[in-house]
């Protein structure tokens, strides 16, 4: 049975009223823009979380494996060396003998460039005339592979030309001093 009294009606009317209060509060909570947003946001960031959680081994390994074999081929690209200059030591000798001269020319080119001012502009200049030339080449090269060789000679002849006029020039103010 249904009860009519007034007072009945009024306290079934009041409790409805106050749960549908409660519904609405909670209706406006879960519509409300800024706790949408931050539901999404913490939602994304949940998810974000475990992607990286479980990529990290993934990545992780792989980096260790490449730098393994990097290294492994470093190794290997050592040894190849040293054991083709123990089977050539003629070929260890002349090597030594290239790397001491490289050192005494880089240390007189030095020198006479810090004496001769004018000498050091003209050969910063060939330097970047030579880095110009040096990344045409490059860019020569990923466009046509095939055309790399006469601008590998050219660099090549550029550089051989550079070392010949500094011996020149290191010999004549030998003489002269």
């Amino acid at each position: 049975m249904t009860s009519t009294s007034p007072d009945e009606i009024r306290s079934d009317i009041e409790a409805t009223r106050a749960r549908l209060g409660d519904d609405l509060d909670e209706l406006s909570d879960r519509v409300s823009p800024q706790k949408v947003a931050g539901r999404t946001a913490q939602d994304l960031r949940r998810r974000v979380s475990s992607a990286t959680e479980s990529v990290r081994p993934k990545v992780a390994a792989t980096t260790g494996t490449a730098t393994e074999k990097a290294r492994q081929t470093a190794d290997q690209a050592k040894a190849t060396v040293r054991r083709q200059l123990d089977a050539h030591p003629q070929v260890a000798a002349t090597a030594q003998r290239a790397r001491d001269t490289a050192g005494s020319a880089s240390q007189t080119v030095h020198r006479q460039l810090d004496s001769h001012p004018q000498v050091a502009a003209k050969v910063s200049q060939v330097r970047d005339t030579a880095g110009g030339a040096v990344n045409a080449g490059r860019q020569k090269a990923a466009a046509n592979p095939r055309a790399t060789g006469s601008t590998a000679a050219a660099t090549a002849a550029l550089l051989a030309l550079l070392l010949i006029v500094l011996r020149h020039r290191r010999q004549g103010t030998e003489t002269l001093d």
